[in-house]
């Protein structure tokens, strides 16, 4: 744990992160920011209040690793970390180099900029000329949304890892099933390995429901499943120590920017299982949670848009860039980035994404869309999810995704899926059909097929006509 200092010695403002012993033509990030070092980076300074991700790659490596922390506005810290030849991480430094000078090498810290930048009140318009979203409009704000969520409390929760400054993750890290608890000594180690994320058991309900053949992917409304998990507590001896809102929020951030900034696929896994199984499920939390769905949706929104225009594609380098959102030629692809490290991880959940944002806005929000609430805090709260879901909408138009329910939308994904060992075709009520998800590789996905109005597949040799 690396310890605080008082105030007055520590130059500058904000906090400190000192970076020991790193190789030279390192890849280094904080936040939004990404360098490639031509020496040996002294580290980080004047970092604002908030939560904070730094993560480090080594020359011509392929694992990534990084601290999460989470700065405070009452106090200031150094953060001291070396680099460990050996087994190839970074971690706690020598005594001796704990206790070297920072005013030596203040100079050579690199400045935290992104709130800087985030002061500036200008419009960042994109190419139709349409405004950005105010948490939008420079990195700075935009990491805050990205984070909004996350706290210290948040961090040891999922990492397990309790009683320190600031939380170790690596590429490699992996989930730790909730069948199988953790010791408390593995719990309050520092060293302790395994994610601990929300809904396991849940995803695994709803795969065996999707692939039973009774109902379709978007069938069964996963709000329920969500008021149950927000009736539970931590501590069985402790009532008021309830799951939150602002938990499923803070793991729905955490996966995303530690799997995509660290090609962890425990945390990609998590994302999409989240956002395509519970949260874009969740119908009825934009009546009953106005305000949690409201901040799904922005989440969501921030999140694809940081894919989008901070990372590289997947067959470059994927570090973030730390330059502003540049206006853009309309283009006729389809959709946002595919080759993005979001989307490669599981390429045939992109067009699972695109269908359930359809079915989401369909069957959540159709009726918000035109209602008018008679009381004024309902107004503002209800206003805030339609306004969410409208921005998400607007920009996911601009790269030609189309999320209006039309009859010719429904008519054109309407699919079936033939038989196979274990899986059966799903279809509901009066849905859209839907191929149910399947964690098997694309190229093994059931085959999709368009049926006439008499139930018969489009395009097959019939002999009875």
């Amino acid at each position: 744990m690396a310890a605080a200092k008082a105030e007055h010695e520590v130059p500058g403002t904000g906090d400190v992160f000192r970076t020991l012993g790193l190789p030279d033509k390192f890849m280094v990030g904080l936040d939004a920011m990404a360098i490639t070092t031509s020496k040996s980076l002294a580290g980080f300074r004047d970092i604002p209040p908030g939560p904070h991700f730094l993560w480090a790659q080594q020359p011509d490596g392929v694992s990534r690793c990084g601290y999460w922390f989470v700065t405070s506005n009452t106090h200031r810290t150094v953060r001291v970390k070396e680099w460990d030849r050996y087994n190839e991480t970074l971690g706690e430094p020598s005594s001796a180099s704990r206790d070297a000078s920072l005013e030596s090498v203040h100079s050579d810290l690199k400045p935290y900029t992104l709130h800087d930048r985030s002061k500036n009140t200008g419009s960042t318009h994109w190419s139709l000329g349409d405004p950005l979203p105010e948490w939008a409009r420079a990195p700075g704000r935009l990491w805050n949304a990205l984070t909004s969520a996350i706290s210290a409390e948040a961090l040891a929760r999922i990492t397990g890892k309790k009683g320190v400054d600031e939380v170790f993750v690596d590429s490699t890290d992996t989930r730790r099933d909730e069948s199988e608890p953790a010791t408390t000594s593995q719990v309050d180690s520092a060293n302790s390995t395994g994610l601990s994320f929300l809904f396991l058991q849940d995803f695994r309900d709803l795969q065996v429901l999707d692939l039973s053949g009774s109902r379709s992917q978007s069938g069964e409304d996963t709000s329920s499943r969500v008021e149950a998990l927000l009736s539970r507590h931590h501590d069985d001896d402790d009532d008021d120590d309830r799951i939150t809102e602002r938990e499923i929020l803070a793991e729905l951030q955490f996966t995303f920017l530690t799997g995509t900034h660290l090609g962890n696929a425990a945390c990609l896994e998590q994302w999409w299982n989240l956002v395509l199984k519970i949260l874009l499920r969740a119908y009825q939390t934009t009546t009953t949670r106005l305000q949690f769905a409201a901040g799904v949706l922005r989440t969501l929104h921030a999140q694809l848009l940081y894919t989008e225009h901070y990372f590289g594609s997947s067959s470059d380098s994927s570090e973030p860039t730390t330059t502003t959102i540049q206006d853009r030629t309309t283009t006729k692809r389809d959709g946002p980035s595919s080759d993005r490290p979001l989307f490669q991880y599981k390429p045939h959940n992109r067009e699972k994404l695109r269908l359930a944002l359809i079915e989401y806005k369909r069957r959540a929000l159709s009726g918000l869309l035109s209602s008018s609430p008679s009381n004024n805090h309902s107004t503002v709260d209800h206003r805030a999810v339609v306004e969410a879901f409208e921005e998400l909408e607007a920009w996911l138009w601009r790269w030609n995704w189309d999320l209006r329910a039309t009859e010719a939308v429904a008519a054109a994904k309407t699919t079936t899926t033939t038989t196979a060992v274990g899986r059966g075709s799903s279809s509901g009520k009066d849905d859209m059909m839907i191929m149910a998800d399947s964690d098997e590789d694309e190229d093994e996905q059931p085959v999709v097929v368009e049926l006439d109005e008499e139930g018969r597949e489009v395009g097959l040799v019939s002999f009875r006509d």
